[in-house]
């Protein structure tokens, strides 16, 4: 019995290793005019749709019971009201715990407003209000129902990880102030999905914002074109974006459709070129930790700032100051903090860093090379995007990113300097957190 006791223990931790996957999507295409996300000088709803966006969910079940949905999305962002309204009921449907579903989206510019996400930057009328509503409260149930869909879908899987490289993305700060640095990254990681020899999902990233477009068609911008093009390459397997650290990278050039679906083509083959080179087994257990931490705000205005703005500052800050004047407390106060949300997920040695607003591309250099370059997807825009999230670097340095874009996310004020040493000690205690591998 002693000589049968290693490989017996073997046995098992093969079997628990064996993945169960399950893919779903669902088309969240609006079906009426509607206003679109991401640029303040858009000065009417769309006119007309490019292409279809999604949502798309990723179930995971490590065959010891340990489960994970991976939601992508092809829309602005969620935020947190969002998020919690979709998790919540995802927990009272299928029982998963809130640090079982990660929620990300493609940032593309061209999709329809949601809820309350950068509503500042909008000058949105009372009527176009109710479509806003409708689009909204529609989305939250379907994206509930494709994470049902997804677990339903659970069969045999091999999982397997690599990446590529792209080089399109360009630190738009630079194009600005060309003495400053402009660090981007240019990994693409590549998670394919398959069961016996048919692909059934391709989960990729790239850290870039979604900005080639800016017209009043619908359509999910490069990212989009990327995944139809993957899909088209791979018939039957569902492509799905995870967006990185590129709150600080543009496509460049861009403004024109040619150009959009150029940069999904490129994306498509560098997924391609990743997938047909070496990819590495990806082994269970499936470990999953949520935590949020609180982020202090700075330089909170009062109200007499506040109805200054109104009076004497530009359209967007005038919102701005409307908008913090409405969510002030009887007595004078604004919030002074927001609750960030951190997730991490291992896939064996595979480790996800899933982290919520407008990150800058710092935190994924800094944390690749913290916990690995070979092992490390990091990703941005996820379960809350509420605010450009700033190295101390880029805090320090100013500009959009650093302070500015709070105006037209309603934030009332820039980062706490300790933002960045916040975050990355938060995912330390929670890599740590981590059950060590079976």
């Amino acid at each position: 019995m002693k000589r049968l006791l290693p490989f017996l223990l073997f046995a098992a931790a093969t079997a628990r290793a064996e993945w169960n996957a399950g893919v779903a999507r669902v088309d969240i295409t609006p079906t009426e005019p509607i206003w679109m996300a991401g640029y303040g000088n858009r000065t009417k709803p769309s006119e007309g749709v490019r292409q279809k966006i999604w949502v798309k969910a990723l179930a995971l079940d490590d065959g010891a019971g340990a489960r994970a949905v991976l939601v992508t999305s092809d829309l602005l962002g969620f935020e947190r009201d969002m998020a919690e309204i979709v998790t919540q009921r995802a927990k009272q449907k299928y029982g998963l715990e809130r640090r079982q579903i990660a929620i990300n989206s493609s940032h593309t510019h061209s999709g329809p407003v949601t809820g309350m996400v950068l509503r500042p930057a909008y000058p949105i009328g009372p009527e176009h209000e109710p479509a806003i509503q409708r689009y909204t409260t529609k989305l939250l149930d379907q994206v509930v129902d494709v994470i049902g869909a997804a677990l339903e879908d659970l069969k045999p899987a091999t999982l397997t990880f690599g990446q590529g490289n792209l080089g399109f993305a360009t630190n738009r700060r630079r194009t600005v102030l060309r003495h400053q640095p402009g660090p981007v990254d240019q990994d693409v990681p590549v998670l394919a999905v398959k069961s016996g020899s048919a692909t059934r999902a391709i989960v990729f990233g790239y850290a870039c914002h979604a900005t080639a477009l800016s017209d009043y068609q619908i359509n999910g911008d490069w990212p989009g074109f990327a995944q139809a093009a993957i899909e088209k390459d791979n018939p039957g397997a569902t492509a799905l974006f995870v967006t990185g650290a590129g709150a600080d990278s543009n496509p460049l050039p861009r403004r024109t459709v040619e150009l959009a679906e150029h940069y999904g083509m490129v994306t498509a083959e560098a997924v391609a070129q990743a997938m047909k080179g070496k990819m590495g087994t990806v082994n269970g257990p499936l470990r999953t930790a949520f935590d949020t931490i609180d982020l202090l705000f700075t330089d909170i205005p009062d109200r007499a700032e506040l109805e200054r703005r109104i009076a004497t500052a530009d359209p967007a800050a005038k919102r701005h100051a409307q908008f913090l004047l409405k969510r002030m407390t009887p007595s004078g106060k604004l919030w002074d903090r927001h609750p960030y949300p951190i997730q991490v997920w291992k896939l064996g040695d595979l480790k996800m860093i899933i982290l919520g607003g407008e990150l800058v591309v710092d935190y994924s250099l800094r944390l690749k090379a913290q916990y690995g370059w070979a092992d490390t997807w990091v990703a941005g825009y996820s379960n809350d995007v509420f605010a450009y999230i700033p190295s101390v670097r880029v805090l320090k340095e100013g500009g959009y990113e650093g302070g500015g874009a709070m105006i037209p996310y309603g934030q009332p004020g820039p980062f706490h300097p300790a933002v960045e040493e916040s975050i990355m000690d938060k995912i330390e205690r929670l890599m740590k957190s981590l059950p060590a591998r079976r």
